[in-house]
């Protein structure tokens, strides 16, 4: 697994504070990973001073996402891999998970609150991220990945 730190300025998370951390890593298409991506979120938002409710909201938007990279991405594949960046500026954090996969139109997406997606066991990961988070964006790559990038500021009533 490969590991970047930096305290550049903040470029990549669309803002001019300074970066207190990044890490990025690279993941196998595991369960294991799925657990270790969120645990990974979970602590850089209790350095980051979240309140403990929003701690768990942001571990549990990761593990819906890196599910989604993991099964519906990758395919399961073994072989192939999912990338995470966990980055955060003072008042900011902002998680970017990329898999192999072709993408998805997340406004194409079945509503899970419908009385059909009530009784499915799946498609509700997109829906928690987007009501836990405070942004979330969904990025074809050119080179054929697809990347879900989701942030949370430290002052968030939600």
């Amino acid at each position: 697994m490969e590991q970047i730190r930096t305290r550049d300025e903040g470029s990549a998370l669309g803002t001019t504070e300074p970066i207190v951390e990044t890490r990025t890593r690279i993941l196998d298409s595991t369960k294991k990973s799925i657990n270790f991506a969120g645990s990974q979120a979970i602590e850089a938002a209790r350095r980051g001073g979240f309140r403990e409710t929003i701690v768990q909201k942001i571990g549990l938007a990761v593990h819906e996402i890196m599910t989604n990279a993991v099964i519906h991405g990758n395919g399961g594949d073994l072989h192939k891999k999912v990338v995470v960046t966990i980055s955060r500026t003072p008042t900011k954090l902002r998680i970017e998970i990329a898999d192999e996969g072709g993408g998805f139109d997340p406004d194409r997406l079945p509503d899970p609150l419908s009385p059909e997606g009530l009784l499915r066991g799946s498609g509700r990961g997109v829906y928690l991220a987007r009501a836990f988070m405070d942004e979330i964006q969904v990025r074809r790559e050119p080179v054929g990945w697809t990347t879900v990038i989701m942030a949370k500021s430290v002052d968030s009533a939600r």
